[in-house]
């Protein structure tokens, strides 16, 4: 497909009216391209979806049938959008509907009314309006990092709502002591004019933008390259006026004003009731917090190493299609896989 994309390069360089850079056109045309190969070999092509909330939309992207038995709600991690899913969800066997969305204030979603702070445990609300929309009654759920950690507490406070999760590199939040907790909101109280005062950085050209996409996902994970920023770039930012801008509201680096005791966590994944399973990488950053099935006490959560680190979905693919599709469709672990 990297043949086809130079190819729509060129054409829509020569062809287009208005002004474009060969960087942004580049970005563009691999994903088309993508989505030509995918189609030329039979696999599923995704189809943009807007779903709309109270304060604005969701938007996002779906992939097979809507009219399947089987439908996915693929839930990113924090600033990054539903492009996370590109390289994993075209893989997937046939017969599941897949919807990959933007959180609110990330990608193309609206962004929260302004003066709102992005909690991250009030994301399950936005999975009730967003499940509600598509008229879900009962769901899988896909999701990487925070997406995992909102996922886990909305299937704890609604298990009848949802049929079964694959969690990557997640399960629940961070947590904080009772203890700890009113001084972690004092600083974030004293934090919030500093919030009012952030203004949307811009960048020259688009070159800058990957760049800062990849400086800031090395440091979670060293194998994160520059292909799966360009990925994450191609949603994620806009040109405005010659110049480049992340399209995320500059208020998701606000400060969080309540930390989560580790009771209050424990309690909610242990009324996880339906089949969940947790892939880590063997690079894991979150191995070392108690964050793993070990450290909860619930039979429903199991967990499986694959090799890889934080973004293990963007770069490993390959490695991760079959045992996804396995749990989505059947709630089994292939055999083979290394359990913890």
């Amino acid at each position: 497909y990297h043949i086809i994309a130079q190819r729509l390069q060129c054409r829509i360089f020569c062809c287009c009216p208005w002004r474009a850079t060969v960087s942004v056109l580049k970005a563009t045309c691999i994903s088309t391209a993508m989505a030509l190969f995918l189609e030329a070999d039979d696999t599923p092509v995704h189809v943009p979806v807007r779903l709309p909330v109270p304060w604005g939309h969701v938007c996002g992207k779906a992939w097979g049938d809507p009219a399947s038995d089987k439908p996915v709600l693929a839930l990113h991690g924090y600033l990054d959008n539903a492009g996370s899913f590109d390289c994993l969800i075209p893989l997937l066997q046939k017969g599941l509907y897949v919807v990959s969305v933007d959180w609110p204030g990330h990608g193309l979603s609206s962004h929260r009314p302004k003066g709102s702070l992005y909690q991250s445990f009030l994301y399950i609300v936005d999975i009730k309006y967003i499940v509600d929309a598509l008229k879900w009654e009962k769901f899988s759920i896909l999701a990487h990092s925070m997406g995992g950690s909102v996922a886990s507490w909305f299937a704890g406070a609604l298990p009848d709502r949802v049929e079964s999760m694959v969690l990557i590199e997640s399960l629940g939040f961070v947590t904080e002591t009772m203890e700890g907790i009113p001084k972690a909101m004092g600083r974030s109280l004293n934090s919030l004019d500093k919030l009012e005062e952030k203004a949307v950085r811009t960048y020259p050209n688009w070159d800058r933008v990957v760049d800062r996409v990849l400086e800031g996902h090395k440091t979670l994970d060293a194998k994160f390259d520059r292909s799966c920023a360009e990925i994450m770039a191609i949603r994620g930012a806009r040109e405005v006026d010659g110049e480049y801008q992340f399209t995320r509201d500059v208020a998701l680096k606000g400060p969080s004003l309540l930390r989560i005791p580790a009771e209050l966590n424990a309690a909610f994944l242990a009324s996880i009731t339906c089949p969940t399973l947790v892939i880590l990488g063997d690079e894991s950053l979150i191995k070392a917090k108690t964050r793993t099935p070990a450290a909860i006490k619930n039979e429903k959560v199991k967990a499986v190493v694959v090799p890889g680190g934080h973004h293990m979905h963007m770069y490993n693919a390959e490695a991760l299609h079959a045992l996804v599709s396995s749990f989505l469709l059947t709630q089994v672990i292939p055999a083979g896989c290394s359990r913890l």
